[in-house]
């Protein structure tokens, strides 16, 4: 969770928080599903254990909520709906990233000087960052920057870019 000294850490420091966090939201879905999965499968004893799913999904519930997972979601896609980040975010991956800690490692520095830039655009938020990672690995590299513009040659050999101009 965001906290106002965020925004005062070294780079290193809020780096290992986006790293930290990436771990917490991996760890809530990968112990809710790992849960669900064993109860499914246990059978007789699974019909004994589903009050257990409960108490489980509760906790998952309430440590999202609390970490306001779901507003953060909403404002990552924003922000990665924004053609002019999409595009720096871009220009700094490529196909070999495939783990949400190697989009962090590579877009953390793109995404703190943005929000030194400018903090209401891109706030100071660890989790914000971590969730962003998740959402490109989730989506695939290839299809993220896909949706990027793209420089293309005209058949002048004039360099422009896949956007329309604004007068059409």
């Amino acid at each position: 969770m965001a906290d106002k000294g965020e925004k005062f850490l070294s780079m290193d420091e809020f780096k290992e928080r986006v790293y930290k966090n990436i771990g917490t939201l991996e760890a809530l879905d990968e112990n809710f599903v790992s849960e669900k999965l064993k109860l499914e499968k246990s059978g007789c004893s699974g019909f004994f254990m589903i009050p257990l799913l409960g108490v489980l999904s509760k906790a998952n519930k309430s440590a999202r909520r609390e970490l306001k997972i779901a507003e953060l979601n909403g404002r990552a896609d924003a922000l990665l709906a924004q053609a002019d980040i999409r595009d720096l975010l871009c220009a700094k991956l490529d196909a070999t990233v495939v783990l949400p800690i190697d989009v962090a490692y590579k877009l953390t520095p793109v995404l703190y000087s943005l929000a030194l830039e400018d903090e209401n655009k891109v706030p100071f938020d660890s989790m914000l960052f971590a969730i962003i990672s998740r959402k490109i690995v989730k989506e695939g590299v290839e299809n993220f920057c896909s949706q990027s513009t793209t420089k293309t040659e005209n058949e002048n050999g004039e360099e422009t870019t896949g956007k329309k101009p604004s007068g059409e």
